[in-house]
């Protein structure tokens, strides 16, 4: 072929590809497709909107085996088709339809940072016009962060377990860590690891803050907005949009599991946004009002283009980035929040069932933990941040009043509060005066002091008796009474010594084993065995987080 063929061709291909680039937005280029996800779901816990059908083979197939109730967990095997699941439920295999399954999306995108506030307290504030005051949202009686009170976030009354079985982290088994609960409709979740794809292309990941919520939660939250709003008038900045673009009146599209309040990453840095999460004001706005509204009703089907053309001036480009990756993944926007995106079709296929979801939070009936073996939780490090939510979950969330100054946990992180605790009852201390080290690796030592310290350092003595275990005050394991140290690595002097004692004593800790290895890291597997055996000798811990 002559070379001024070739050249024509080329030619021909690069305006191609450069009318492609125009038409996907300005400022950024589709660098990669997002990957099925297909290849993780297997072994992901499942859950219904409704009364599933589970058919042998497709929904063509007049042979219907079995129904699984709404919010029953299965577990799921793979995808069968585009539109059906195969599934395993009470030792059954079938499929069903993917339209009304909800996904632990932590399941099949495990990478995502998940940092559910609203599990372990809430950030919503709002801002006055004037920008001057941040005004708390008054969610929980008389301030914003409820410490772990959940009596008054998710209705006692028609859900009536404990508060650890309605928030925070579980055991996760396929993923051998504790993380939180995150249903979230298939096809969302479909759409939201190809924006993640998109994302991680451009060197960005995704941090979630908020994503299923009880419905129960939506008319809590309106009631306390409104109220806001009646104390302070006209001064709550909103942009021209009613309360009810900022918290919905009656049906959220969370309470159905296909909505998400996420950000972005770098590294460990937030991209720069309008503003800081849950400001529920006209600063945080995606788009500016207008009279045909901004509901994602309104906006479903809208191109990049559209929302471009409609950006609020308080817009930063992470924030218009973000925009991007999402609306072309097959999301929608939200006018009123930069932070918020939904899947709008999932939306309308399920907003019927929502009554079935409205008191439900799926922490204790998660079938990560109900599939998995306990017995064989891996041997990974358990972080300082891990550790103490970890203990603060099992001791009930405990109220603590005051606040902390560390640089490097802020009211943002899960942990927040239960770093308060610790450190506030003399639990755990800093690292230093002015830091935590969240990240850093607790030793078995560490923890077993902190466990001991949050104990009193004492046992119930009828507790004692019936387990046939001297009293640990004596400082004794059941074979060692003259107040030597049971282990070979253990000194009397060592500042870990009594708690070591008191946990030989009561069977916590394994006296034959002749070495404890305090300076060793503690593993998630350890943490689990030391609470647990903790329980089973009286101390009173909460059996959903053990």
């Amino acid at each position: 072929m002559p070379v001024k063929k070739y050249k024509s061709i080329l030619f021909l291909v690069l305006i191609l590809a450069f009318s492609v680039l125009l038409s996907q937005g300005a400022g950024f280029s589709l660098s990669a497709l997002a990957e099925d996800f297909s290849s993780s779901i297997e072994g992901a816990t499942g859950w219904g909107t409704t009364t599933l059908a589970v058919y042998w083979t497709d929904s063509s197939d007049s042979s219907r085996i079995e129904q699984i109730p709404a919010k029953e967990p299965f577990r799921i095997l793979s995808r069968y088709s585009d539109d059906m699941l195969q599934v395993e439920y009470n030792g059954m295999t079938g499929y069903v339809k993917t339209d009304y399954v909800l996904i632990n999306l932590p399941d099949v995108e495990p990478d995502i940072i998940y940092n559910l506030t609203n599990a372990t307290g809430s950030i919503f504030t709002a801002t006055t016009e004037r920008g001057t005051v941040n005004q708390k949202l008054d969610l929980y009686g008389t301030q914003i962060y409820y410490n772990g009170d959940t009596a008054a976030y998710y209705n006692s009354d028609t859900y009536s377990r404990t508060a650890g079985s309605r928030a925070g982290k579980i055991w996760n088994s396929k993923l051998g860590k504790y993380e939180f609960a995150v249903p979230i409709l298939f096809t969302a979740a479909e759409k939201i690891s190809k924006a993640r794809t998109l994302a991680l292309a451009d060197g960005y990941d995704f941090k979630i803050y908020d994503a299923y919520r009880p419905n129960t939660a939506t008319q809590l939250m309106n009631t306390s907005f409104n109220s806001l709003y009646g104390q302070t008038g006209s001064a709550l900045h909103l942009a021209g949009y009613n309360t009810s673009f900022y918290v919905a009146s009656a049906l959220s599209a969370h309470n159905i599991g296909c909505a998400i309040d996420l950000t972005m990453v770098q590294g460990s840095e937030e991209a720069e946004m309008p503003t800081q999460m849950h400001v529920l004001s006209g600063d945080a706005v995606l788009l500016n009002y207008s009279d045909t509204g901004r509901t994602a009703h309104e906006l479903y089907g809208q191109p990049y283009d559209y929302y471009e053309e409609n950006f609020a001036n308080t817009m930063t480009e992470d924030a218009r980035r973000l925009c991007w990756y999402m609306i072309h993944s097959g999301m929608t926007g939200l006018g009123s929040e930069w932070w918020h995106y939904q899947d709008q079709r999932a939306y309308s296929r399920n907003r019927g069932f929502y009554p079935n979801l409205a008191t439900w939070y799926p922490c204790q009936l998660c079938s990560s933990t109900a599939f998995g073996d306990i017995s064989s939780v891996p041997d990974i490090v358990t972080r300082r941040a891990e550790a103490v939510y970890q203990l603060w979950a099992a001791a009930g969330f405990p109220i603590v009043p005051g606040d902390i100054s560390f640089t490097d946990v802020t009211p943002l992180d899960y942990y927040y509060n239960a770093v308060r605790w610790a450190v506030s009852t003399g639990l755990l201390s800093g690292s230093s005066s002015s830091t935590f080290s969240p990240n850093d690796a607790i030793t078995r030592a560490g923890f077993l002091d902190m466990l001991f310290r949050y104990c009193g350092g004492q046992a119930e003595s009828s507790v004692n008796a019936a387990a046939g275990q001297p009293d640990p005050q004596n400082g004794a394991s059941g074979e060692n009474t003259s107040g030597t140290s049971v282990f070979t690595d253990v000194s009397p002097n060592a500042w870990y010594y009594d708690a070591v004692q008191w946990a030989t004593g009561l069977g916590i800790t394994d006296a034959a084993a002749g070495a404890f290895s305090p300076s060793g890291v503690l593993t998630q597997a350890q943490m689990h065995l030391f609470l647990t055996r903790a329980s089973a000798a009286g101390i009173a811990l909460s059996q959903t987080y053990l």
